[in-house]
């Protein structure tokens, strides 16, 4: 299938010097990011607007998602705690009523109209996969994967040195929850993990809430990856991992947002989170962990920057240039996204980009964002249709504010 050449003119990179930039988009990736566009056939001019790689979401679970689920034991001292209430809710009762595709559907257009098209989903194979290749959003399809290291862990995979070990063959990123608590397994669950020979530059740890200074010189020496889910961590627990002492060891952090039952309600609020939980932080490191740093940690070589030959995977917000970048995240809203494009192809954007959607193929709903009309990849309203039906009840999701 061939896919049209076309080209965003007029736009503004934060970090970039030159500006305006205008960025050409063949055969679904970025040719060339230049300073004067060339003749297209299709061309947006974006006034000035802001230009992003976009989000790669670096922790979810897509079949969790559904309204956010606290508990009366809050502040929770391990995930096991919360899970244990959200299982014996009414609200999980009701969410086992929609089938696990909607719920992958669902998840993904909350993904987009939060900025990122690539999503780290991490949960088995046998899960994931009979849904992958349906979904607005791509999917990260391959890794080793184990639950957590400790005496209540779900048992995902193959078992952690088996997952440690297909992952190093294959280049791909290990992943786990690691220090997702402060009970004692929680604790020492690094320290393990280190014993058992999975601890290294494959190894992708998530959340680690009660990492200790040595766990911290531990991943820094072997080279492996922190991902922070801020909304989240301060939803179910209350606190934050060692982010400051984490950046200090040269440990590679990139950001992710768990998912929307655990408090997490898409990329674009986990940037404000992690902005709120540390203001001193450069807005710049702060985007790369949501770019750059997450294509290092999962291995995506051609996603998470704007170069030439990368996807053309852009969000575009409705942002004139400054240069007070801190301000610029602190008060992006959801309805400030005027573009995203997923492998060259939009998915999501203003309702004034309709003649783009229409001069690239892509069929579209009609929707509203907080007022504002918006045009997203078509089947959003029926699968809210499909909810509302199995739900038996109208359901407003905050991460997905649409009329």
């Amino acid at each position: 299938m061939s896919h049209p050449q076309w080209q965003i003119t007029n736009g503004w990179i934060p970090g970039y010097d030159e500006r305006p930039v205008s960025v050409q988009i063949a055969d679904q990736r970025i040719g060339r990011i230049v300073a004067e566009p060339a003749a297209a056939e299709i061309s947006v001019d974006l006034h000035g607007l802001a230009i992003l790689p976009a989000f790669i979401n670096g922790h979810d679970n897509l079949l969790a998602t559904y309204l956010p689920f606290q508990g009366r034991n809050w502040p929770h001292p391990t995930w096991l705690s919360w899970d244990n209430e959200i299982k014996a809710s009414s609200l999980f009762a009701e969410r086992m009523l929609v089938s696990p595709e909607d719920l992958y559907q669902l998840g993904a257009y909350r993904n987009i109209l939060s900025g990122s098209v690539f999503v780290v989903d991490h949960i088995p194979d046998f899960v994931r996969r009979p849904f992958e290749k349906e979904l607005p959003a791509r999917l990260l399809s391959d890794f080793g994967i184990a639950h957590s290291v400790s005496a209540y862990a779900l048992n995902w995979g193959k078992g952690i040195r088996a997952e440690y070990e297909y992952a190093v063959e294959h280049g791909l990123p290990f992943i786990l929850h690691i220090a997702e608590g402060f009970d004692r397994d929680s604790k020492q669950s690094l320290r393990q993990l280190d014993e058992m020979g999975a601890l290294g530059e494959n190894t992708v740890l998530v959340h680690g809430l009660s990492l200790s200074d040595h766990d911290l010189d531990r991943i820094a020496a072997a080279g492996a990856h922190l991902v922070w889910c801020p909304s989240s961590n301060r939803f179910i627990y209350n606190a934050r991992p060692p982010i400051e002492k984490a950046f200090s060891r040269g440990i590679n952090v990139c950001l992710g947002t768990d998912s929307a039952m655990a408090g997490g309600p898409g990329m674009l609020q986990s940037l404000k989170s992690a902005m709120e939980e540390l203001p001193s932080l450069d807005p710049l490191d702060l985007l790369a962990m949501a770019t750059v740093n997450a294509s290092q940690a999962f291995r995506l070589k051609d996603r998470g920057s704007l170069g030439a030959g990368q996807w053309a995977d852009l969000v575009i917000f409705n942002r004139r240039p400054t240069d007070n970048l801190k301000e610029f995240i602190q008060t992006l809203e959801l309805e400030d996204l005027f573009l995203v494009v997923r492998e060259g192809i939009p998915v999501y954007g203003d309702a004034s980009l309709e003649k783009l959607f229409q001069a690239l193929s892509v069929q579209t709903d009609r929707i509203s964002v907080h007022r504002t009309e918006k045009l997203v990849q078509r089947g959003m309203l029926d699968l809210l249709r499909r909810i509302r039906m199995q739900a038996g009840k109208e359901i407003f999701f905050p991460f997905l504010p649409v009329g």
